[in-house]
């Protein structure tokens, strides 16, 4: 492994919504991957780290509409994350085994996010929790002025 690659990985970071059950879970089965080469990964909530979700917010990455995976300098969200995620886990059975198997396929994991997505934004509106809070520099320059 390059020295390059070895800080790419330690800058890893996957941004997701900790009030979210299924973000939870899913974050969960990369903890429980034994050769998981995303071992190095950095898991974020995003509503524990405000100052994290501006600096998205200021890159134009609303993270309401998906989960974040950072490596290095590059910023992927949603599908496109699960995906990378997805193909760095090792597979075994059952459900999580499974999921993992089919978010490999980009095509696969575009179909499939919204659907994710959509069960993130039913969870929290029937459990009368909001959408994590964006806010961005611009924002609060404006709102100062």
């Amino acid at each position: 492994m390059s020295v390059e690659t070895e800080r790419a990985e330690e800058n890893s970071k996957l941004i997701f919504d900790g009030q979210c059950p299924f973000c939870q879970a899913y974050v969960a089965t990369l903890d429980d991957q034994k050769q998981n080469t995303q071992a190095g990964l950095n898991k974020v909530d995003a509503r524990c780290t405000p100052e994290l979700v501006e600096q998205l917010a200021d890159k134009n990455i609303d993270i309401n509409t998906g989960i974040v995976l950072i490596k290095g300098d590059a910023f992927f969200q949603g599908a496109e994350a699960l995906t990378i995620l997805a193909r760095g886990a090792a597979t075994k059975g059952g459900l999580n085994g499974l999921l993992h198997h089919l978010l490999r396929y980009r095509r696969l994991s575009i179909l499939l996010y919204p659907v994710l997505r959509a069960l993130r934004n039913l969870y929290l509106r029937l459990s009368g929790r909001t959408a994590i809070k964006l806010t961005t520099k611009k924002n609060r320059a404006v709102i100062r002025k």
